[in-house]
């Protein structure tokens, strides 16, 4: 590196207009075809909500709520998938390793919060 070179670089963050807060419980994916990529879609888990639902219409033309004469389940759990994303393998290492350490990081501060 030349004299001239700069030895420091400082990167600020900005949130895009878009950006939001996500939970996720899990992820499915894997490599991309081509190896090229890795994708990562990251999931809530919820209990399923059935797919229709449908109730009688009495005598008066009001819905009878009381009691389902249909209802087509979807499955027992659902998995919404909130956001995918797509990295090199190398960013997926790096991603990986960081996600290590700060969990390791938010584990020891609860124990050291709860006990």
């Amino acid at each position: 590196m030349s004299d001239d070179a700069p030895n420091e670089i400082t990167f600020v963050y900005e949130d895009a207009d878009e950006v939001r807060t996500i939970a996720a419980t899990g992820a499915h994916g894997g490599p991309t075809p081509d190896g090229a990529s890795v994708v990562a879609n990251l999931y809530v888990e919820r209990a399923s909500i059935p797919h229709h639902v449908s109730h009688q219409i009495d005598e008066r033309g009001e819905v009878d709520l009381s009691e389902t004469s249909n209802q087509v389940s979807r499955g027992e759990v659902t998995r919404e998938v909130q956001a995918s994303l797509v990295m090199t393998p190398e960013h997926a290492m790096q991603l990986a390793q960081w996600l290590q350490e700060n969990a390791q990081q938010a584990l020891r501060q609860r124990d050291e919060t709860y006990g």
